[in-house]
């Protein structure tokens, strides 16, 4: 029995080195996306709620199709994240939405409706690479939503 032991060691030994070298699987693309958003014509708006998010295009070419998003601070500054802060954004085509908002209890939108829905938003990112200074502009004319 202990000579079948041995035997078996050095088997076991090298299937823990393979699964320990494979990981789990390759490692996915992912980018650390910073930047600011200014209003065209205008400071942003007074909210409590400010928000910008990223959602995987139809389009996509990403290997993980999963959205992004971050708090925007009062200097329109902002650092996106998939899960928790730090953790960045997988690589991909994203269309980018906002949202802004008076309060938790005032849902009405200081912004126009087509930058609140991935189908009508205009501004589009391709993530590839990390982003240090994205810019990225909004209009404050036009309808807002309920």
């Amino acid at each position: 029995m202990i000579q079948r032991t041995r035997s078996l060691l050095p088997l076991l030994v090298a299937a823990a080195c393979v699964t320990g070298i494979a990981g789990c699987g390759e490692s996915r693309p992912v980018a650390q996306v910073r930047g600011k958003v200014i209003c065209k014509g205008g400071a942003l708006p007074a909210a409590g709620i400010r928000m910008v998010r990223l959602q995987p295009t139809t389009d996509s070419d990403a290997v993980i199709r999963k959205g992004a998003g971050g708090s925007i601070k009062g200097d329109g500054s902002f650092e996106l994240y998939t899960r928790r802060p730090g953790d960045g954004v997988h690589a991909g085509k994203y269309a980018v939405t906002f949202a802004f908002y008076k309060g938790a209890m005032d849902q009405k939108s200081l912004i126009p409706a087509k930058y609140a829905n991935a189908a009508t938003t205009p501004l589009h990112l391709d993530v590839k690479e990390d982003i240090d200074d994205l810019v990225l502009e909004i209009e404050l004319t036009g309808n807002q939503t309920r």
